[in-house]
C-alpha cells in the first residue's frame, strides 16, 4: 500500500518512500471507491465498488452506525464517523515492476484519482485502449486557516501498449488523426 503524506511524500511505510516524479503504470481498470469502517484506529470492514464493472458505492446511510452518540471521540473532543469514504488505485512502478496500490480518502487524494479515471473514461470511450502511465507528483495550495496544503498529483506521460509496455513517443504520437 502507498500513501500520500501530509507532507508532499508518496509512503510505503514509516521509512520507505516512492520519490516523486516515479513512474507507474495506473491500473484505471482496476480502480475501487467505497467506504471503510475503523475502530480503534484499525480496518474492520469494507464495503468498495469497481468502476470498470459499473459498480456503484454504497451510500453513507446505507452503512448504519449513524447514531453520533456511539462514535468513537478524537484527541480533542469531536466525535468521528466510522466510516470513511476512500478509492484505491492499482499501481506498478516502471523501473522496479513492484506493484503497489495507492489508498486515499482525502479531498485531494480523492481528486487525483477522480481525474485519472475520467481521462481514462474518455479514452476508452474513443475506442483507445491502454492504461496511463504517469508520474508521482506533488502540488500545494494556501488554506486560509491550516496554511499550506499538499496533494498528489498523478501527471499522465504515456499509455501502455498492447502488450501493456509503455509506449515510446513515436509509437504514442503515430495514431491517425483524422482532419
Amino acid at each position: 500500500m502507498i500513501k500520500f503524506t501530509k507532507d508532499g511524500h508518496f509512503a510505503l511505510s514509516d521509512v520507505d518512500t516512492v520519490p516523486i516524479g516515479t513512474r507507474c503504470i495506473a491500473h484505471v481498470n482496476k480502480v475501487a471507491f467505497g467506504w471503510v469502517r475503523w475502530s480503534d484506529n484499525k480496518i474492520v470492514e469494507r464495503h468498495m465498488a469497481l468502476t470498470a464493472d459499473g459498480e456503484k458505492p454504497l451510500r453513507r446511510e446505507a452503512l448504519g452506525d449513524t447514531d453520533e452518540g456511539k462514535w468513537e471521540v478524537q484527541p480533542d473532543g469531536t466525535r468521528r464517523d466510522p466510516w470513511q469514504f476512500q478509492a484505491q488505485l492499482p499501481l506498478t512502478r516502471c523501473d522496479t515492476d513492484e506493484c503497489f496500490c495507492f489508498v486515499t480518502g482525502s479531498k485531494g487524494g480523492l481528486n487525483a484519482v477522480n481525474k485519472l479515471v475520467r481521462t481514462y473514461g474518455s479514452r476508452i470511450s474513443r475506442g483507445a485502449n491502454g492504461d496511463p502511465v504517469i508520474e508521482l507528483k506533488s502540488d500545494r495550495y494556501k488554506h486560509h486557516l491550516y496554511g499550506w496544503i499538499n496533494y498528489p498529483q498523478f501527471t499522465i506521460v504515456t499509455w501502455t501498449d498492447s502488450d501493456n509496455n509503455p509506449m515510446s513517443v513515436e509509437k504514442d504520437l503515430s495514431d491517425a488523426v483524422p482532419f
